[in-house]
Parts: structure tokens; C-alpha cells; sequence
């Protein structure tokens, strides 16, 4: 795949991957009471496997020659990033809002740069510090309900915590171990590897195979949604741009996950609460200055100290 074909483009397919994962948040809600999490993630998953390999048939081409380490360490980031994360989405839905998931997962690119710290010996500023101490803040405030003195904190909310350091956990040991695997071949084998896990253990407590034949129409057509948008092109977008972006300025449009959830949470008549506005602003503000970001006049200036 040639780099820095087109910048432009390359980002349009970023901003693509953080809609289709916005809007995943709201198809995960609207089947929250159709399925159970297992047979969900499963049959998602499963139609994402079914796909990725019809593309990789018709591509043609040979791909790089994998090692017993690689298969292994590729089989693991499966279980991490795509079982352990989407078993914990799946659940989280069904007792939280699409919103308040989304604005916690939000916290990803932070997660992943305190993880980086420990398991890639990154440095991390004080500036990056500050930071991640808001977006926990804005976060915290979305989770309790801003009733900090009476803490109550959802049990949807605590798995989509897990989700968030699930997917963390992926995005860095992917760095670490997978970063000289092609994209495509990464994303086929790691979400085959999870699938493969979600399907067996749906198998074995769910009886997927009878719930999928009941199922309505307009639950197939979610799951096939996130499963082609919402996987397949989300995943490919996202390793595009992290291959001709960088994965420094690529991160930056995580942010604009709640954005999406939100817009379509408005699109269908369903208003949020003012303190989720609060949250989304620090976890926004707190991503900002993480980033290193200065407005440019301010950028402009010297610091004097």
C-alpha cells in the first residue's frame, strides 16, 4: 500500500472509522435486549471473519510469511482486543447509555499513553500528566452522575472500563509485538483469533444457533452494519491512517467518537443530560493538553519562566 498517496483522503477514512465506531455505541444499545453480549459479539464477529477473508481471496497477492511467535502473539492481541474488549462492550450496553460508553472510551488514547509508559519505556510529560487528570475527571463526573459524595457508579459503566483497558492493552502490544505485521494480515488474524474465541464460548453458554434463527430482521441488519462498517472498514480505515498519519496525529480523532454517538443520540429524539456536555468538554479539554496542543496565538508566544 503506497504512503502519503493522498493526506486528505487518508483522513476522510479516519474520520469514517471514528463514525462507524460512534455509531457502534448506538446499534450495540438498540440490540442490548435482543441478544445475549456473547451471541452478539459472536455473530458480529463472525460475519467480520466471513468478509476479511473474502477480501483476502480476492486480493490474491501473497502476504508475509508468519512464525510460530507471530502466530501466537497475533492469536493473544485476538483475545485481548477483540474478545476480551467486545465481550465487555456487549455487556457494558445493556445497563449504560450509548453515550456515557462512549465518552468512557474515550479515555483510550490517554490509557494507552500511561500503558506505553510501562510496556514500551515511552516518556510521558507533566503537561500529558495534567491532562489525562481532567479526562479522568470529565469521565468520572459522566459515570457518577456528578453526585461525587454519594458515589454510585453503574455496573455498565465498570465493563465499559474494562473494555476501554482491554482495547488499550491491544493498541499497545500491537506496537510492541505485531508493528512489523501488514495491517490487513494483522486485523485478519487478530479478529479471527477473537472471533473464534466469542463463537465457542457463545456455543457453550448461550445456544446462539437458536437465537439467531429467532432474531428479527432489524437486529440482522445492525449486526451486519457492525459488523462490515462497524469492523471490517473501521479497522482497515484506522490502519491506514495510522500507517500514512502516524499513529501520534491519528489518535487525535479518537476523540471524535462521542461526537458522533452524541449526534446520532440527537438524530433520534434522545436528548443528554448537561453534566455528559460537562464530561464530553474535560475529557475534550483533557485530551487537548495532553496532546501538547496550544491555540496558535498562544503557540506563538515564548514561555517565560
Amino acid at each position: 500500500m503506497p504512503l502519503n498517496r493522498n493526506p486528505s483522503v487518508t483522513w476522510l477514512m479516519v474520520i469514517a472509522a471514528t463514525f462507524f465506531w460512534g455509531s457502534n455505541f448506538n446499534a450495540a444499545r438498540a440490540i442490548a435486549g435482543q441478544l445475549p453480549p456473547l451471541t452478539a459479539a459472536a455473530e458480529r464477529f463472525g460475519i467480520a471473519v466471513l468478509v476479511l477473508m473474502a477480501m483476502r481471496g480476492w486480493q490474491g497477492r501473497a502476504e508475509s510469511q508468519l512464525g510460530g511467535k507471530d502466530m501466537f502473539a497475533l492469536c493473544v492481541l485476538g483475545l485481548i482486543g477483540v474478545f476480551g474488549f467486545n465481550t465487555a462492550f456487549f455487556t457494558a450496553l445493556r445497563t449504560t447509555s450509548a453515550l456515557n460508553a462512549a465518552l468512557i472510551m474515550a479515555l483510550s488514547p490517554l490509557v494507552t499513553n500511561l500503558l506505553s509508559v510501562w510496556l514500551l519505556r515511552a516518556s510521558i510529560s507533566g503537561l500529558q500528566l495534567l491532562g489525562i487528570g481532567i479526562a479522568f475527571g470529565g469521565v468520572a463526573l459522566v459515570i457518577t452522575g456528578g453526585n461525587l459524595a454519594v458515589v454510585h457508579i453503574a455496573v455498565g459503566d465498570l465493563w465499559m472500563l474494562a473494555a476501554c483497558l482491554a482495547w488499550s492493552f491491544y493498541s499497545v502490544l500491537v506496537r510492541k509485538y505485531a508493528a512489523h505485521i501488514p495491517s490487513a494480515q494483522q486485523a485478519r488474524w487478530t479478529v479471527s483469533a477473537g472471533a473464534t474465541a466469542l463463537i465457542l464460548l457463545a456455543l457453550v453458554h448461550d445456544q446462539p444457533l437458536a437465537l439467531i434463527v429467532k432474531e428479527s430482521a432489524s437486529t440482522l441488519l445492525i449486526l451486519l452494519y457492525m459488523a462490515t462498517c462497524g469492523t471490517v472498514l473501521a479497522y482497515l480505515f484506522w490502519l491506514r491512517g495510522i500507517q500514512e498519519l502516524g499513529p501520534q496525529r491519528a489518535v487525535m480523532a479518537f476523540n471524535l467518537v462521542p461526537v458522533f454517538t452524541l449526534l446520532i443520540n440527537l438524530a433520534v429524539g434522545q436528548l443528554p443530560q448537561p453534566i455528559q456536555f460537562i464530561g464530553m468538554a474535560l475529557v475534550f479539554a483533557g485530551v487537548l493538553i495532553s496532546s501538547g496542543w496550544r491555540p496558535s496565538w498562544l503557540a506563538a508566544k515564548p514561555l517565560r519562566v
